[in-house]
């Protein structure tokens, strides 16, 4: 005979079921909840990695001598890291100025760290009180040295609502991130033989492959240069018609030392799109230029490219006044002012290209009969084989910058110019 179970007994057997499915829901919610939270530890990562990278572009511009924009640089900067962070679903917790290496900066410009070298948030200046003074010591990322305001530290956060762990009372879990990222002078863009730093020539070439007709007049063949490394493009210097290689005068005086500005480059810092004003044009026979540009020979040096010409005429606007960067069909140039021949003037340049000169031991170069990256003094006609062109630069393209600012005068105290780049550092 079976006796029934007591009352007690089956409230016990209750309150064990309901405290495995708690625990049991406990279990599915780490895995679900879990796994969700971590999905969004990655979003929320991108989102921080996005919000500094927005910041350090703002330093870049400031690094590239850009004009101070109206509210001010460290307004500035603020306003693009949150206007990333909203964008990417994410919250700014604090943002602080680094120099190059990520270290964060107090208002002082000195690095903010606790003795054990771990980061003194408390002390480091944020994003938004101003910038930190500029330090004149030359970063060294080993020993802790800290160097210039160069970049931005963002701490981000995230809540991310949970599905089953609300049974257990928890309603959202916090996920954080941290990125830093920094603005400084490209290292990596000159070929390895080109050391720390590429020389920025006075030499505008059109983004089109070009060729000199039986007159010297420029033909464009409407296809871009082979941006590859290994093929030897010759870039003639054709005498007449628009379109001609362009020696630019950086400093808009009308008269320019083609020699000096390639030795020494003294250009601004140069937005792309620019139009930049160009004092001579075509094939030039300036005593000792080929020698000057010949010292660059087997390295990499950058070349202005550019896509329009303009040449503001009387009743429009005065030969030294620079066109304002605007659309299409124009782009700034006033009416029926596009194309024209002749100096002075203004060539628009949406993009920059790497461009590594020939040298007799590039084994590339010395097979197309190239031993140097530049003839131009005398008639070299048999040489850049180019219709009528008589002078000619000779190299193979790297790569092509389409974006940015690029950098002004010397850089990084190398002596030549350098583009600016910003990168993600930690």
């Amino acid at each position: 005979m079976t006796r029934p179970r007591p009352a007690a007994a089956r409230g016990q057997v209750i309150v064990l079921m309901v405290i495995g499915f708690v625990a049991i829901t406990a279990a599915v919610a780490l895995v679900v909840d879990g796994g969700n939270a971590l999905a969004h530890q990655r979003m929320t990562q991108n989102g921080a990695d996005a919000a500094a990278e927005a910041g350090a572009v703002m330093m870049a511009e400031r690094f590239a001598g850009s004009t101070e924009p109206t509210a001010g640089w460290d307004a500035t900067v603020l306003s693009a890291i949150e206007a990333s962070a909203t964008a990417n679903g994410i919250t700014v917790a604090a943002a602080y100025y680094t120099d190059i290496c990520g270290i964060p900066l107090k208002s002082d410009g000195t690095a903010a760290l606790n003795a054990d070298n771990t980061y003194d948030y408390a002390a480091a200046q944020r994003v938004g009180a101003g910038l930190p003074a500029t330090s004149t010591s030359t970063p060294d990322c080993p020993s802790r040295t800290v160097g210039p305001p160069s970049g931005v530290l963002v701490q981000a956060h995230a809540d991310v609502a949970t599905y089953l762990a609300r049974v257990v009372g928890i309603g959202s879990l916090g996920v954080d991130a941290q990125a830093t990222a920094a603005a400084g002078y490209l290292q990596e863009s000159c070929a390895a033989s080109a050391g720390n730093a590429c020389a920025m020539l006075p030499i505008a070439i059109p983004v089109d492959i070009i060729s000199c007709d039986s007159h010297n007049s420029v033909v464009d063949t409407h296809a871009p240069w082979p941006v590859d490394g290994h093929t030897v493009s010759v870039i003639p210097l054709c005498t007449n018609g628009s379109g001609n290689v362009g020696w630019i005068n950086w400093t808009g005086n009308g008269t320019m030392d083609l020699i000096g500005a390639v030795t020494t480059p003294n250009n601004p810092a140069i937005p792309l799109p620019s139009w930049q004003n160009v004092a001579q044009t075509g094939s030039v026979n300036a005593q000792g230029l080929e020698a000057a540009i010949r010292a660059f020979d087997g390295q990499a040096v950058m070349v202005p490219q550019f896509d329009l010409v303009c040449n503001p005429g009387p009743g429009a606007a005065p030969d030294n006044t620079q066109p304002a960067i605007n659309t299409s069909p124009d782009y700034g140039c006033p009416p029926n002012d596009l194309g024209g021949n002749g100096t002075n003037q203004w060539y628009r340049m949406p993009s920059f290209a790497h461009l590594q000169l020939c040298v007799s031991t590039d084994p590339d170069c010395h097979a197309a009969g190239y031993d140097y990256g530049a003839y131009i003094n005398g008639s070299n006609s048999s040489v850049c084989a180019a219709g009528g062109s008589t002078s000619c630069l000779v190299g193979k393209f790297e790569s092509i910058i389409s974006t940015g600012t690029i950098g002004a005068g010397f850089g990084g105290g190398q002596g030549y110019a350098k583009a600016i780049g910003v990168q993600l550092i930690k």
